[in-house]
């Protein structure tokens, strides 16, 4: 894959060419082959190619989400380039757009937005990434989460 390109997330919808919902035979014709393919503790499959992630929601077996890590540069949510600027002017950013925020365990969701983001609380750049989810896969978190103020 190609880290330089333009990933653009449309939120609740996909990123780039990836629709939630398609299913791994139609990611691997887009994207290509996963180098990895595993599940994860909730019984969900993932793929990884290069170092993005993507989950299979194992009720239906789509895309439920993608999520790239801080060398993908040019991740784009809605005009905001998640990466090319200081955490918090992204997260302002992103609250403007999306008041329905949450923080918890690590993440920050926004609801709307239908992204989460990891490692932004810290200094280490490697350690930030950011995930797409289709329509409610977190709702049932939220719960357990405080707004973000």
């Amino acid at each position: 894959m190609d880290r330089n390109r333009n990933y653009d997330v449309f939120p609740q919808n996909g990123v780039a060419e990836i629709k939630f919902g398609m299913s791994a035979s139609e990611v691997e014709s887009l994207w290509g082959p996963p180098t990895r393919s595993s599940k994860n503790i909730l019984g969900d499959s993932t793929e990884v190619r290069d170092a993005s992630l993507i989950t299979y929601d194992s009720a239906d077996g789509g895309v439920a989400e993608i999520g790239f890590p801080s060398t993908y540069p040019n991740v784009i949510v809605k005009g905001v380039r998640v990466f090319q600027q200081p955490h918090a002017k992204t997260i302002e950013q992103l609250k403007q757009l999306d008041a329905d925020a949450y923080v918890g365990q690590g993440f920050i969701v926004f609801k709307n937005l239908a992204i989460s983001l990891s490692g932004f609380g810290a200094d280490d750049f490697e350690a930030l990434t950011v995930t797409a989810f289709k329509a409610g896969w977190w709702d049932d978190d939220l719960a357990d989460m405080a707004k973000l103020s």
